[in-house]
């Protein structure tokens, strides 16, 4: 019979701390822009950790944030690589699309730590290129 230690792999996670840290940095981005938006952290796994749904924000954009978020920890990349990926091979501009929670909508991005990735980040609630601008605080928030 194997041991604990045989089956068991310890993997690096986006914590709790982590990614609260991260969406106060972008709520406060967001805010500096005048507009309100959703922001979604997930773990490697893709399962919410922290969120928050700025007053005035559209509900539909939280789950537009989780999905960006989820593609991006998915996928170790952000959702506009994944974009570019999908729609260079048949395949997957077939098959990808049928992925619960897959998206290519810029502002997902990865959070990486030693080049593993332990999450993502999704905002939405603009457009593509303003919720990556905030998706890219609330990640520079993390190195503060």
């Amino acid at each position: 019979m194997s041991s604990a230690t045989d089956i068991t792999v310890t993997a690096a996670n986006l914590s709790l701390a982590a990614a609260q840290k991260a969406i106060a940095a972008g709520v406060s981005a967001a805010a500096e822009l005048g507009i309100p938006m959703s922001l979604v952290a997930v773990d490697r796994a893709g399962q919410i950790v922290a969120s928050a749904r700025m007053d005035g924000a559209s509900v539909m954009t939280s789950d537009i944030a989780f999905k960006k978020a989820w593609t991006a920890a998915m996928a170790g990349a952000p959702t506009a690589y994944v974009m570019n990926f999908v729609t260079s091979d048949q395949g997957s501009t077939m098959s990808m699309p049928q992925v619960s929670n897959f998206t290519v909508i810029a502002g997902g991005l990865p959070v990486s730590v030693g080049g593993g990735c332990v999450g993502g980040i999704g905002v939405s609630g603009a457009s593509a290129d303003l919720d990556l601008k905030v998706a890219e605080a609330a990640l520079a928030g993390l190195a503060d």
